[in-house]
């Protein structure tokens, strides 16, 4: 998810849980909850330190505990500089016990809502490799956003309104209209869920150019929440075809684009092997290879047919691999997918 997505999500956390808190406090989890996301730094260095940095380190199990500490001593200095807390607010013991369970929250709460994007994060990392991903929610996504900013602000309009007419606020400041944010939120992502599985099972019940499915994926779209970017595999080909949970819309299997997998070659084998190859097919879902002839010899580039499907440019990467005409390889790089020619 994208950093205010992140942020506004810890800042409910913080409020509807965690109620009359000082802002030292709240500053806190927010840090906790969004720390993960300085990872985005990493496309300033480029396509290859992006793949290699973005969803890995600071999205791991390590990462999250990295996080909570990094925001416990940013709480516990300003807290310390600041006084002894006010009356109202919590005794230092229960402030250092509450501050840890919240932050801990924040951003193990982080960590849940990039699993449900497509792009994978590597939990295990640095002992293993792979990437995990549930594929319910897109990277940006307005509806959630929206119920966020709903849920804690309007309630702050309705208090102003109370305050003037004289009405006494009972429950602590915009707690309520919190929990109703995260309830919603909730509620939004199982709907998501369900319609994921749904959008699965339409896409594995038909075959594709006479060639049964070996596996699908459905992808969500950022604007509409009923619909679903799905890229099949058969034995010969790649399809990207859209789905939609609207009752009126049928599914037809013959509006798939479909793509040829290029025949074994040299060429082609070679590049596979390299490490260029293998860290990018690594953190992809449903590569496609394409293999074209240069004045030299061969251009093999790798494709995320996710990146593909979902319409992803800002983004998307390739690998890139030159041969000569003996497929030696000559060049290897991770690519920004924009810079590419071979589709």
């Amino acid at each position: 998810m994208d950093p205010a997505t992140h942020a506004l999500t810890s800042f409910a956390l913080a409020r509807g849980f965690f109620p009359r808190r000082s802002w030292r406090f709240v500053t806190a989890v927010l840090l906790a909850g969004a720390l993960a996301d300085m990872d985005l730094l990493m496309g300033l260095f480029g396509p290859s330190a992006y793949l290699v940095g973005r969803f890995t380190l600071t999205h791991s199990l390590i990462g999250c505990a990295i996080a909570v500490i990094v925001a416990a001593l940013f709480y516990f200095v300003v807290r310390q500089k600041g006084g002894p807390p006010q009356k109202a607010g919590p005794t230092s013991a229960e402030g250092h016990s509450s501050f840890v369970l919240a932050a801990t929250l924040a951003a193990v709460l982080h960590l849940l809502m990039d699993l449900a994007i497509s792009r994978g994060v590597t939990l295990l990392w640095p002992f293993h490799p792979t990437r995990f991903a549930w594929d319910f929610l897109p990277e940006i996504d307005p509806w959630i956003l929206a119920l966020l900013i709903a849920g804690m602000f309007l309630p702050e309009l309705f208090r102003l309104v109370g305050t003037e007419i004289g009405a006494k606020q009972k429950s602590p400041r915009g707690r309520n209209g919190a929990l109703v944010a995260l309830a919603l939120l909730v509620f939004y992502v199982g709907v998501r869920v369900v319609a994921h599985g749904n959008a699965l099972a339409r896409l594995d019940a038909h075959s594709y150019r006479g060639e049964s499915p070996r596996q699908v994926g459905a992808f969500p779209d950022s604007f509409s929440p009923i619909t679903w970017h799905g890229v099949v595999e058969t034995a010969s080909q790649v399809c990207t075809v859209d789905v939609s949970e609207a009752g009126t819309w049928r599914f037809d299997p013959e509006s798939a684009v479909c793509a040829h997998k290029p025949e074994d070659s040299a060429a082609l084998t070679t590049a596979q092997k390299t490490q260029t190859a293998l860290a990018f097919l690594q953190a992809t879902q449903f590569p496609k290879a394409s293999v074209g002839a240069t004045s030299e010899g061969f251009e093999v580039v790798l494709r995320d047919m996710r990146d593909i499907a979902q319409n992803e440019s800002l983004h998307a990467l390739a690998a890139r691999i030159l041969l000569d005409r003996k497929a030696q390889v000559t060049s290897q790089s991770i690519v920004w997918a924009s810079s590419v020619t071979l589709r």
